[in-house]
Parts: C-alpha cells; sequence; structure tokens
C-alpha cells in the first residue's frame, strides 16, 4: 500500500534528537483485579470466561542515557466494555499509561497458577512476584523478560454487518529470541527468530487468532537493531542520530526520518501514540527482508547486503502481483550493498531496486509452468497506477534505468510489450511538463528502459555461469548502457570525515516474480560495483577473496527474498537437484499455505484498522494514509467530512436478464434494439411519442423529474448466460457472455461516439455473468476494483445458483454490484433466503471488504421469488393494471416486509407486469403443461449505508423482448458521489488532533491516602461528582488506583481531550463525603506524538536520496490522449479450475506431433468425455469431501429449476467402455503433463547452458513424468550423475502428497547418465495412504455407473474389468486404513542388486516417501552450516534421527 504525501504547503513537523538505546529488553509484569460488576451488553464476556481484568506492566530495563526523564514503566488495562466497529464508535478496549513512581523488583514467589491466574500457560518459565510501593490487595506478579517490546496489535472480529458488535482483541508484541547479525555502523543487527503474543483480555481462546503472526516472525525474516558505543579507538559516531534500519546510509547522512515503507511495526505503534507514549524508546523499528554480511579480518574490510522488503504491497507469490491503486508493486525490494572499513572510519553504499511489472496482471495458482500471465485492467484502467509508481521513484531515487527481464515470447512478451508501451507514454508525456531550460541529462528518454530476455540470451552462450554469462552479454556488451549508467548514478561514499561522492539514480528491475532471473543480474552488477567502490575507498586487499565473499551474501540475499515471497530458497544458484526440490516445495507452498501467510500479513500491516466496517469507509472516503489512524480520529473525519469533500450526481444504468441459455445467438441486427430498449432508452420507449420507429416498447414507472442523459456506468448482468448442463457447471461455456460483451462494446462506439466507454471489469459463474462499463474519462478516478462470486447450488459446492460481484471506488465512494440467480420452484423461498444470507457472508474483496460495507450497493438478478396466488387471480390483476394490489402477494415483498432478506435495501415502484415465464416469441404466459404462474423474478433493489449520500431511482421498467421466456428488466439511477479534497483533507486532520488534545485525555486526581472508605466506594462517589457537575455526556472510559507514602492517586481516562478541558476546573473540589483532592492534567509532550504520528502516515516528498533528484519530479497526472492508451485487458474469473478447463483442453493437442496423431490431437478438443473425466480428476477430494452425496439428496432438484426445461446429464457408458479406456489414458497423462506443473516462476541453472536446458528444452513441467507402468521423478538432463538415495520412511500421514510418491519403491541402485534421476514401481498401494488415487496416469480407468460417487448424477463408481475380489475393493479409489506411524525411522535399507532373485516385500521396506525426507542433495552427508533457516522441503540425511522440533514458518 503506497502512503502518498499530504498536498499541502504547511511545515512538516520534526522531532527533537532522539537519546539512542543500547537495549531494548523489557520486564513483563502481570496484575489481575475482579471486575466490579457484569455488563450483559458486553459481548467479550460470558459466565463461563474469568471474571477479571488483566492489568500489565511492561518495565524497560535500562537505556543509553542513565540521566533520561523519561518513564521507564508502561501501564496496560484491558477494558471490558461493549466494541462496536461503526461509523459512530470505535474505541480501544484498553488504556495506556506511564508511571513515574512505581518500583517494581523481581522476587521469587509461588507461580502466576497458584495465585488463580491463567499466565503461566503463556510461558515455561520461574513465576515470581514483585514487592511494590502500591498498597493493593491484588498482587503484582512478574511474568517473563523478553528481548524487545514491538507493540501492540488489535484484531476485529464483526460480523458482516454495518453495526454489529465485534470482539477488538489486543496482544502484546515481544521478542523472545534473536541472534545477532553483526555490527554495523554504531548499531547492533538482531534477527527476530521468536515473539511472544500475550492477549490483553487474558482468554485462552484469543491465541488462536495471532499463530499466523507467530509464524510470519519465526521465519527469520525479521530484523532490529539496537545502539552500539563506538570502538574506543575510534571515539566517534557515523551518524548524527542513532542507526535507523529503515533507512539507506545515504538517507542517513542526510537525516532523514523512518523510511515508512520498510517500518513493518509500524501499525503495532500507532496503539501506544494514541496514549502520547513517545515510541522511539519503547519500540525498535523493525524491516522485512535479508541481512547478510562478509568480514575479512586481514583486510579489515566488512560487507554488507541488506534487502529491505516494503509493506507497502507485501504478501505471498500468487496472492500479490503487479501495482495497486497507489502505485505500490508487488515484493518492491530495496538492496544496499555496503562497504565498511571499521578501522579507517569509511563506508560505500550502493542501492539497488526490485519490484514487480507495475500493470495490474495475475498469474493463476495452476498451470504455472504455462506462463499464462492474465492482465486485469486495460492501458486505460493501468497509466494511472503506472505514473503514480513512477513518480515516487523518480522522487525518492532520481533517475531510474528500467531493466526488464521477461522474455520476448509467450505469455510473457505480452506484459513486456504492454509495459514498454505505458513507459514510452509515460516518457512522451513527462516531456511536456518539465523545464525546457532543464539540461538534457534531466528529461526522461526511452533509452531509459532496457528489455533484456534473460532466457533467450542465455541459450547463445555456452559453458558459462550466470554471473559470466550476465557480465559478458549484457553489462559489457555496448547495445545497453550499463556501465555507462554505473559511472552516472554512482554510489555514496563517506571518507576521511566528510562526503566524496552520491548516487543520483538507481536500476529498478524485474523479472515475472523479481526473483531468480533478478538475483543473477543483481549479483552480476553487485560485482561490479564492489570494485568501484574499492578503488574509491583507496583500499588494497585481496579482491578474488572480497568477491567470493560477496558472492556468497549474493546468494543468500536471493533465498531470503524467495522465502518471504515464495516460501522456499531462490532457483538457479545451486544445483538443479536443488532447483527440483524447490520448485515442489513452491507447488506445496503456493497451493496450500499461502493464504493463511497473506492474511498474517495483512493482518500485521494495518492491525486494528483491518477487516472492519472503519476501515472500509476508510479505504474509499480517504487516502491511504488514513487507513491505519487512530478509530475515534477516523470517526471525528467522517462526522466533518462536509468541509473536505463535495458531492457530484452520476448517472447509472442497470438491467438483469435471464436469457434462458442464450438460445438463439443469431439475433446480430436486434441487438442494438434490444441494448436500446433494455438500458439505455427505457424512459423514452414508453411513449409512442419518442419512441422511435421500429423500436422496441417498454413499460414501467419514471420520475417527474428524469432528463435524458448519458450513464456514466452501466452495470449488465445476466443468468443463464449458458444451458445449466453438467459439463457447463463443471468447465463453463464463456463464448455467449464473450458475445454480449462484444455488442455491448460496438452499441457503445455506435450510439455514443462522442463519449467512449471502457469495460471495467466482468466474471462469469456457470450461467450468472455481470459486467460493468464506465465512461474513459472516469477512469483515473476508479480504484479498489474487486471481483468475487458465490456458490449456492447444492449447499455452496456448485455454480448452477450464485452470484458475481463487482467493487470499485469512484472517487471517494465505494460502490458494489452484485448479480444473482436463486434457488427456483414455487414454495422455496426460505431457500431463497438462505441463498442471499450465503451470499453476504461469503462476498468478500481485498482490500479486506464486505459487500455490506459499501457506500452504495445494487442487488440484481432473477430471485426467483413467486406470487402465491393461482394464475387466473394473477391474470385478473395484470389485464386491470393492478400491480399494486398483485404485489401483496409477492414473496419477496412479504420477506422484506418481516425483514428476513435484504434488510434496508429499497425497490422503487414497479409498475410493470410479471417478467416470468412467456412462452418464447409470444406475449403469452406459459402455456405448457405446468402453466406456471406468473411472477416478478427479476428484480434489481439498492441501498444506501451512508445519509448524506443519496441513491434516487429515476426509472424502473422492463423491455418487450420476446427471445427468452423472461422479460430483461432495467433500472436508472441518480447516485451521490463523494470527492475528496486532498488537501483541505489533510489540514483537518492535523486540526483535529490538535482540537482532540491531549489524546490520553488522563487527568490524577491526589487525595489523603488515610480515607476509611474503599476504593470503589471512592469511585462511585467520583462517578457521581463527574456527571452531576460536568454533565452525563461526558464519559469516564477507565479508572485505576495508585499511591505513595503521601497520596492516593485516582487516574481517570476520558474519552477526548475536549471533555478533560472541561473537567479540570477548578484543580482543587471537594467530595460530597469530605474527601478533598487536586486535579492534575497528565500532559505528555502533545507535539511530539503528533509529529511521530505525520511521520509514521506520511512520506516526507522533500526527503529524497539526493538533493538533485527533485528535477526528476513528474509533476501533477494527466490524462494521456485517448488514442494512446488501449482499452483491451483479460475478463477476470475468479475460479482457476473451471477457467482454466476449456482452454487447457484446447492446448493439449500442442503437445501432441502433427504427423504422428492427428486423430488424437481431434478427439482432445472434441471428446467431452475426457474434459469431464480429467476436471473430474482434478477436483479428487474436494468433491468427494464438500459435497457429500447420498441417493436421497436433492442433486437433480438443485441443478434444474422446476421452471426450465433442462434435462439431467445423460452421460452415456459407452463412452468409457473398455476399449477405448487405455487411449484416453493417455490422452490424460498428456493434459496433466501439460496443466499439472511443479515449478514456479523460472527454473534458472548455474549457468547460460544450464538456463537454456533447464528452461526450455526441459521444460518444468516434464520433472515429473507419467507412464502407465511406472513413475518417474526425471533428471532435467542427462549429464546429471547423482548418486544413490536413501529415502527416509518416516511418513506424517498428514503430509501433503500430490503425486503419490508414498505409493511406490524407490530404487536405490545408483544413477548412470540414462537413468532418472529417481525411479518408482507401481505396485499394490501403500497401506500407509490415506487417499490412493491416480489422477493423472489412468493406469486403470473406472466404468462410470449410475452410481458412482464421482459422478454427479449416480450413486456408485466400480471397476468394470479390474477389480480386487480378495479384498473387495476398487484398485481405482481406494481408502486404506490407519497405520501406525513410528517416532522414529528404522535403519536405511540396503539396495537391492538389479538382479536380485528375491526382492524384499515393499511393505518391509518402503515407508511412504514424501516431500518431507525426500533427498535431493547429490551428498546427504554435507552439512551446510552457511544457511540459517531451512527451505520448505530442504531435507537431511535420511537415516539420522529426526531434526530437533524447531519452527518451520509455513509449514
Amino acid at each position: 500500500m503506497f502512503f502518498n504525501p499530504p498536498t499541502t504547503e504547511s511545515k512538516r513537523p520534526s522531532l527533537p534528537v532522539e537519546t539512542p538505546v543500547s537495549s531494548w529488553n523489557v520486564i513483563v509484569y502481570r496484575k489481575t483485579e475482579p471486575i466490579h460488576s457484569f455488563h450483559s451488553y458486553d459481548i467479550s464476556q460470558t459466565q463461563y470466561l474469568q471474571q477479571g481484568y488483566a492489568s500489565f506492566y511492561i518495565q524497560l530495563q535500562q537505556s543509553a542515557d542513565p540521566s533520561s526523564t523519561n518513564s521507564s514503566v508502561l501501564y496496560l488495562r484491558y477494558l471490558a466494555q461493549s466494541q462496536r466497529n461503526s461509523v459512530d464508535t470505535s474505541i480501544l478496549p484498553f488504556t495506556i499509561s506511564l508511571l513515574d513512581d512505581l518500583k517494581l523488583s523481581p522476587e521469587t514467589s509461588p507461580s502466576l497458577s497458584a495465585m488463580g491466574t491463567q499466565a503461566s500457560r503463556f510461558y515455561n518459565v520461574e513465576q515470581q512476584s514483585v514487592r511494590s510501593n502500591e498498597q493493593s490487595e491484588y498482587p503484582t506478579a512478574f511474568l517473563f523478560r523478553a528481548k524487545a517490546f514491538l507493540g501492540i496489535l488489535v484484531l476485529n472480529n464483526v460480523t458482516n454487518s454495518t453495526n454489529a458488535a465485534a470482539i477488538i482483541r489486543a496482544y502484546m508484541i515481544f521478542v523472545t529470541e534473536e541472534t545477532p547479525i553483526g555490527r554495523l555502523f554504531d548499531a547492533n543487527i538482531i534477527r527476530i527468530l521468536q515473539i511472544a503474543a500475550v492477549p490483553l483480555r487474558d482468554c485462552q481462546e484469543d491465541e488462536t487468532y495471532v499463530s499466523g503472526i507467530k509464524k510470519l516472525f519465526q521465519g527469520g525474516c525479521f530484523y532490529y537493531s539496537k545502539y552500539s558505543k563506538p570502538e574506543s579507538n575510534y571515539n566517534k559516531h557515523y551518524f548524527d542520530k542513532p542507526y535507523d534500519i529503515t533507512l539507506c546510509a545515504q538517507r542517513m547522512e542526510q537525516g532523514h526520518d523512518s523510511d515508512i515503507r520498510f517500518f513493518w511495526n509500524r501499525g503495532l505503534s500507532l496503539p501506544l501514540l494514541k496514549y502520547n507514549i513517545d515510541i522511539r524508546y519503547w519500540i525498535p523499528k523493525v524491516m522485512c527482508g535479508g541481512i547478510e554480511n562478509f568480514r575479512s579480518q586481514n583486510d579489515d574490510i566488512d560487507l554488507w547486503l541488506i534487502s529491505r522488503l516494503s509493506c507497502e504491497r507485501a504478501g505471498t507469490r500468487f496472492n500479490v502481483r503487479g501495482v495497486n491503486d497507489d502505485g505500490a508493486v508487488a515484493n518492491f525490494v530495496e538492496t544496499e550493498q555496503i562497504v565498511l572499513i571499521p578501522q579507517q572510519h569509511s563506508y560505500s553504499s550502493f542501492i539497488i531496486v526490485r519490484g514487480s511489472i507495475p500493470i495490474f496482471w495475475h498469474q493463476p495458482r495452476f498451470q504455472v509452468a504455462t506462463h499464462r500471465i492474465n492482465i486485469s485492467r486495460s492501458e486505460a484502467l493501468s497509466y494511472k497506477a503506472f505514473f503514480e509508481h513512477f513518480k515516487h521513484l523518480y522522487r525518492q531515487y532520481g533517475r531510474l534505468l528500467v531493466i526488464n527481464l521477461v522474455e520476448r515470447r509467450d505469455h510473457e512478451k505480452r506484459i513486456g510489450n504492454e509495459y514498454k508501451s505505458l513507459f514510452d507514454l509515460l516518457v512522451k508525456t513527462s516531456r511536456q511538463t518539465q523545464n525546457s531550460q532543464q539540461s538534457s541529462m534531466n528529461h526522461l528518454n526511452e533509452q531509459d528502459f532496457i528489455w533484456f530476455d534473460y532466457h533467450e540470451q542465455s541459450r547463445t552462450i555456452k559453458n558459462f555461469s550466470a554471473e559470466q554469462f550476465v557480465q559478458k552479454l549484457f553489462i559489457e556488451n555496448v547495445q545497453y548502457p550499463i556501465k555507462e549508467r554505473l559511472h552516472q548514478q554512482g554510489f555514496f561514499t563517506w571518507m576521511n570525515g566528510s562526503k566524496y561522492s552520491t548516487q543520483k539514480g538507481v536500476f529498478r528491475m524485474n523479472c515475472i516474480d523479481c526473483l531468480d532471473r533478478t538475483n543473477n543480474v543483481q549479483l552480476a552488477i553487485g560485482s561490479n560495483v564492489l570494485s568501484m567502490q574499492l578503488q574509491a575507498l583507496r583500499k588494497q586487499c585481496n579482491s578474488y577473496y572480497i568477491l567470493d565473499g560477496l558472492r556468497g551474501i549474493w546468494v543468500k540475499n536471493g533465498d531470503h527474498i524467495s522465502r518471504i515471497y515464495t516460501g522456499t530458497g531462490a532457483l538457479g544458484q545451486k544445483s538443479k537437484a536443488k532447483d527440483i526440490q524447490r520448485s515442489v516445495g513452491r507447488a506445496i507452498q503456493n497451493s496450500l499455505r499461502d493464504d493463511d501467510k497473506q492474511q498474517s500479513v495483512q493482518t500485521l500491516i494495518y492491525s486494528y484498522s483491518k477487516d472492519s466496517y472503519l476501515h472500509e469507509r476508510a479505504v474509499a472516503a480517504l487516502f491511504t494514509p488514513y487507513v491505519i489512524s487512530d478509530g475515534f480520529i477516523l470517526n471525528e473525519l467522517f462526522k466533518i467530512r462536509r468541509n473536505y469533500t463535495r458531492k457530484e450526481k452520476f448517472r447509472i444504468s442497470i438491467g438483469t436478464w435471464n436469457i434462458n441459455g442464450d438460445k438463439n445467438p443469431a439475433l446480430g441486427h436486434q441487438y442494438p434494439s434490444i441494448l436500446d430498449a433494455w438500458l439505455f432508452h427505457g424512459p423514452d420507449n414508453m411513449s409512442t411519442n419518442l419512441r422511435k420507429p421500429n423500436a422496441i416498447p417498454t413499460n414501467g414507472y419514471v420520475a417527474s423529474d428524469y432528463e435524458k442523459s448519458s450513464p456514466d456506468i452501466v452495470a449488465i448482468g445476466f443468468q443463464e448466460i449458458c444451458d445449466l448442463t453438467a459439463s457447463n457447471i463443471v468447465s463453463k461455456s464463456s463464448s455467449n457472455a464473450n458475445r454480449w460483451v462484444k455488442n455491448v462494446e460496438d452499441y457503445f462506439k455506435k450510439t455514443y461516439q462522442d463519449t467512449e466507454y471502457i469495460l471495467l471489469g466482468m466474471d462469469q459463474l456457470v450461467g450468472v455473468c455481470l459486467a460493468i462499463f464506465i465512461r474513459r474519462d472516469l477512469a483515473p478516478y476508479v480504484k479498489n476494483v474487486g471481483i468475487d462470486t458465490v456458490k449456492t447450488g447444492m449447499g455452496g459446492t456448485l455454480g448452477n445458483k450464485g452470484c458475481v460481484a463487482i467493487r470499485l471506488v469512484l472517487h471517494s465512494t465505494s460502490i458494489c454490484f452484485i448479480c444473482a440467480h436463486f434457488t427456483a420452484g414455487q414454495n422455496e423461498y426460505s431457500e431463497r433466503n438462505k441463498d442471499y444470507k450465503l451470499m453476504m457472508e461469503k462476498l468478500s474483496f481485498q482490500p479486506p471488504s464486505r459487500a455490506i460495507w459499501h457506500d452504495h450497493i445494487f442487488f440484481l438478478g432473477d430471485f426467483n421469488y413467486r406470487l402465491t396466488i393461482p394464475r387466473a387471480q394473477v391474470e385478473y390483476f395484470v389485464r386491470n393494471g393492478s400491480y399494486k394490489e398483485l404485489l401483496e402477494y409477492d414473496q419477496l415483498k412479504k420477506e422484506l416486509q418481516e425483514k428476513r432478506v435484504f434488510r434496508d435495501f429499497e425497490e422503487g415502484e414497479i409498475r410493470f407486469p410479471p417478467t416470468y415465464k412467456y412462452d418464447i416469441g409470444s406475449d403469452e404466459y406459459d402455456t405448457s403443461e405446468k402453466a406456471r404462474t406468473p411472477s416478478y423474478t427479476d428484480r434489481v433493489l439498492w441501498r444506501t449505508t451512508c445519509p448524506n449520500i443519496q441513491i434516487k431511482q429515476l426509472y424502473y421498467g422492463r423491455a418487450e423482448v420476446k427471445t427468452s421466456d423472461h422479460r430483461p428488466v432495467s433500472s436508472i439511477f441518480d447516485a451521490d458521489v463523494e470527492i475528496c479534497d486532498e488537501k483541505r483533507l489533510y489540514e483537518e486532520y492535523v486540526q483535529l488532533y490538535r482540537r482532540l488534545a491531549p489524546s490520553n485525555a488522563l487527568i490524577r486526581y491526589d487525595m489523603v491516602a488515610n480515607s476509611i472508605q474503599t476504593k470503589q466506594q471512592i469511585i462511585d462517589e467520583f462517578d457521581l461528582y463527574i456527571k452531576k457537575r460536568y454533565g452525563s455526556d461526558i464519559s469516564i472510559v477507565d479508572r485505576f488506583f495508585a499511591s505513595n507514602q503521601r497520596y492516593l492517586s485516582l487516574y481517570l481516562f476520558f474519552e477526548n481531550g475536549e471533555q478533560v478541558r472541561r473537567v479540570l476546573e477548578p484543580r482543587e473540589d471537594q467530595l460530597q463525603s469530605g474527601i478533598y483532592f487536586k486535579k492534575t492534567l497528565i500532559d505528555l509532550n502533545e507535539d511530539v506524538a503528533l509529529a511521530e504520528r505525520l511521520i509514521l502516515l506520511f512520506t516526507d516528498v522533500n526527503q529524497t536520496m539526493d538533493p538533485e533528484t527533485i528535477h526528476y519530479d513528474l509533476g501533477a497526472y494527466q490524462q494521456p490522449a485517448r488514442e494512446s492508451l488501449s482499452t483491451n485487458q483479460d475478463i477476470p474469473v475468479t475460479s482457476a479450475v473451471d477457467h482454466d478447463n476449456d482452454s487447457a483442453i484446447a492446448n493439449l493437442s500442442q503437445l501432441i506431433p502433427i504427423n504422428k496423431n492427428e486423430q488424437a490431437k481431434y478427439e482432445i478438443e472434441n471428446d467431452q468425455s475426457v474434459k469431464e473425466l480429467f476436471t473430474l480428476c482434478l477436483l479428487g477430494s474436494s468433491y468427494a469431501s464438500n459435497r457429500n452425496l447420498n441417493q436421497n439428496d436433492s442433486t437433480t432438484d438443485d441443478l434444474k429449476t422446476d421452471d426450465d426445461t433442462m434435462d439431467s446429464p445423460n452421460i452415456s457408458d459407452n463412452k468409457y467402455r473398455s476399449k477405448t479406456r487405455h487411449h484416453q489414458s493417455q490422452l490424460l497423462r498428456l493434459y496433466a503433463k501439460q496443466h499439472i506443473p511443479l515449478a514456479g516462476d523460472e527454473l534458472i541453472s548455474a549457468s547460460g547452458n544450464d538456463a537454456d536446458e533447464n528452461y526450455q528444452d526441459n521444460n518444468t513441467t516434464e520433472l515429473i513424468s507419467f507412464h502407465a507402468d511406472h513413475q518417474s521423478l526425471s533428471s532435467s538432463s542427462s549429464s546429471n550423475n547423482l548418486q544413490s538415495q536413501s529415502i527416509d520412511p518416516l511418513f506424517n500421514e498428514s503430509c501433503f502428497d500430490p503425486f503419490h510418491f508414498s505409493s511406490h519403491p524407490a530404487s536405490n541402485t545408483t544413477k548412470t547418465n540414462n537413468d532418472n534421476l529417481f525411479s518408482f514401481d507401481h505396485p499394490k498401494p501403500s497401506v500407509g495412504s490415506n487417499f490412493y488415487i491416480d489422477p493423472f496416469d489412468i493406469a486403470e480407468l473406472p466404468s462410470r455407473q449410475d452410481d458412482s460417487k464421482l459422478n454427479l448424477f449416480s450413486q456408485q463408481l466400480t471397476n468394470s474389468t479390474h477389480y480386487d475380489t480378495d479384498n473387495h475393493r476398487s484398485k481405482f479409489y481406494y481408502q486404506a486404513p490407519p497405520q501406525f506411524i513410528p517416532t522414529r525411522p528404522p535403519p536405511p535399507v540396503p539396495a537391492i542388486a538389479p538382479n536380485a532373485s528375491a526382492p524384499i516385500p515393499f511393505h518391509d521396506v518402503q515407508g511412504l516417501l514424501t516431500l518431507k525426507n525426500l533427498s535431493l542433495n547429490a551428498n546427504n552427508n554435507t552439512n551446510n552450516n552457511n544457511e540459517q533457516i531451512s527451505d520448505l522441503v530442504d531435507l537431511g540425511d535420511p537415516g539420522s534421527p529426526p531434526p530437533s522440533p524447531k519452527f518451520d514458518p509455513f509449514g
């Protein structure tokens, strides 16, 4: 997420110089207090939960300056009160205060568990209590010591509603295990290994919500620094302030503030700023990425490589791609190469960056090796984000040299071409805004973009390492100005106490994933820069030794970045076997674990603003920096939104139509008239005077103030756009949808020649389709486009019924369109109600957003609600035009009145006859035997959330189009849209903080401590005093006591600073009981707290890497000419499996040589049974686990409606006869081989020759070979001569085994040049397999019977020719019994000679082979001590005992 700087001229606040902190160690204490009263409205409590407050003390053990006056004890108290996430209220469920007179000292005492608490469950440490000067009947106990306190994580658990109560869970995050990396400048660099998340609510169930956060930190990719005193021989600091790990050396020398792009625990620190805590003394800055160092003792040289991963668009590989609307790209990494000479106090720093291609694109999670890339937005919709990305890069780093490493062919060529065209357009438009007096050096040009096809170039050179190949063909190639730009951009050098040189620009590099190819090129560039750095520092050394050390840390750096993004180390830097191993690990990681990891990353970054209605409102109505602001401030901002927003009306046209399978597509000449009457000129066609000749008439309601104008947004929804057959349900047909979209686009071009419309988004769920068009001039103001689908057929497992939703944010208003098809049936209204609820519960978009949270919601579709009176009565009302009386019998109207569905939705006045069911081509209602009752099944409803922006319906009617059994329905609206002024918003934000200061809102009441009253009595008396004297609108948030030798002090937290100022006067007063007291405002430094907030939220545009980079500012955004941007884009599809099957079947024939298998190619493309059977195999266990079919379910009823003529799919048995079984198995094996790949983005070897063979000739998809007689994991090169492997028989039954290695014994024979890497026999399935199915080899294809469990309409699966009569089970689908799993592996099994006459039985020698115990190293005894973090599938010696239970970050 990109944090835009405020467009304001106000001076950015500055912070006083901070005192360095040499130790972040803290001691945590805990105190339990009883809850004085139980509130029934508090959903965070139940009578079964513990009834006690959890109070915590956090004591900083020491600081760098012992004379510092900063308090060293934080006091945190959980509040047991009702919390709601809405526009009106959002209060943190805890308070934080600094106590300066509290003394805590640990001493040995009974454990906390013996004192009636549950804190001992968090840690296995010795429990101690403390002695304090606080005279409390509730003892304070020592909990544990921690290495550092990282902040407070606040989570929301909300329902899918705008006003539903939510439990807000708060956690204190502590570092409990760490390892030092080394000393850099004036700091010690620390890697975090383990964290503890202590819930403030002290509820055991809360621990489950942060398990992903713990795993994220335990991955070993988070770092922080602490101050280290200068060495005695050179008692001088490198910088004027403590070293900041988020800044490069050049920015540190300029005194910049923290770079919030790399400040990962920034969200954790904001709750402390709410209570004016100076976080610089309590929370270290944490960065994510990789840090490696190499030290040459003889040469007195330290090499450091620091890769800082941006948190702006962080996440995992297939969840986060490309750019977002703020201009932030996925996997953006700033890498700094530092050469440090400690004895001379000199150093040099070089910066290089990488990041995903800055357009909107994604790659499906499956079929990765085919590199099928979908561009989800056209150039017209992408250019604004593209511009914002490069605007920030030029401002931050200076002149850029863009190096694009993607291929110039296949799918990568397309995205590369669009990247190049957008950059050329950026250069063209920027020249128009640059000052003509600037030197030519400052002007951007097309030569700043280099497209170097890494894979193609690697094929032109042999026997070179990757670094040598890049050096020869890229860096030293005169075709590319690499060396020239290296000298122009330079690097930062500090020598002899002064600045020697600065870096004036960077290389911006990318491939598809910005991993393997990028690693190799950056390594080569870094090696060239190293010699330049050493020369600038005038350092004589063993250059070969230093260069070898640099290569080592670059390789480790690539592994760090790859682990964060993909879950495994980088490819192409070690052996081919290692690459295969990591490719398999990536496939498993991306398929099974990335979603949880992505959720954890977003939770860490967004903190308490994530997953809440308040967050959704902030995303839409405000700009990005405000999203993670304090909830109370956000609420106040919404209340004064009129000060910084203005409203405009936008015309929205919506149409819905059930087109009954679109059975008459040959209507090309009628499409214009249909669209004209249905969507655009419905009000005009109602009147014969205004209707054009030969126009289709319409019928409905028109507002009296309706004025004709072209729409700004057009939403078109279809139901039954294709027949709801079994084949379409499994693999939908999109030809009809594409044809309709093309017809709409042609209509726009013909009818609205002065106003161009572009497709914003489209998606299809079997028969439900939704497409959104917008005016092209609105494209720069549209953001956060999201698409989601929900299946409701058969309990949410099939897409024959369901919905498609598309959301967007236009200016500062969020809009959601939902097109749905509900369950059919005259009396199935309760099922339709369930469909609605299921849709609203499951619909979700990114960033975290629920459908119900949008400002405007439009719900359209075939809802299938019926009229409950006989048909004769319906026809009577229709003849008389008594629509109001007729609607009294409408099921939907009744359900709306009872508030069972569509709560708070509105529907306009209906003045047209029922739209269902007609005889096709006629005005007669259903004349078939069923004679269905006419009903209003097709509807359009809307809802607006905020009262200050409204929707007005101008037209609601139907068009008399007779090509379907439904009539199309449409509606026209004028909707208010807010437009935010960013400059005024920033000013209001700052003024609001000052108005509500002090934000901690804390007053201390000091009184004599010898009172005879209890503390509860005193609290009750103070409550009465405040309400009586100052009014009932004063809200007390929290109360607690503290005491010393002179006074008893009562601390009262109020809701905001305005209330505090009212209550503060008079400063001394007396209670009714005679107790005198005086008031003291706990006024911490409010200006410092405000400055810290602004620094954490907003980027300072003036803090550039070099002052000269200001000349590269691109200025304000300007929309390019219409002809310069394309409007072509891919159609996004939610379901990867459904979407890919059509193209996969079509592409399958490419695997078969033309001169050999022409007939096979034809059958692949035309044999529906092959397609269906492969799809069922692909879906496999998901159908078996999710659908739970039985003979008595309503499968057939759910698939076909009572009003459709659709018959149950009739799958002929003759297609599965045994004589064709072998032929189809060959087709399926080729299909699986092409479309179930293992590898990731690229498989790069150590040399250019290897890259050629590995990537092109031996594609990653060929690493797994499927044959009828055996399965083998093939080597990608015949020259690989790997030693034999012993297979670890230890198997975890929960381990994922995608290709059933566990079912086949491994051969232990030594490999030769003609051998495969691994060879597997094909015996009976192992008894250890939990679920044996052979979906891709298809050694024995089953017969499909009517009762097959894999057939949607049958009951049993049998194998007509291969059935195990002894065990009474099918060999094709076998569920084995559980087996005992040993806790330690048995000794290795000796190899079996090839000619052995009596092989050892399989079950005696071969345990289940999994990716966990599969070793692909050539030498199993090699122990690489340099790798501190193991890969997902990096494995050790098969015969060794299991490793110690260390944490595997995402496995």
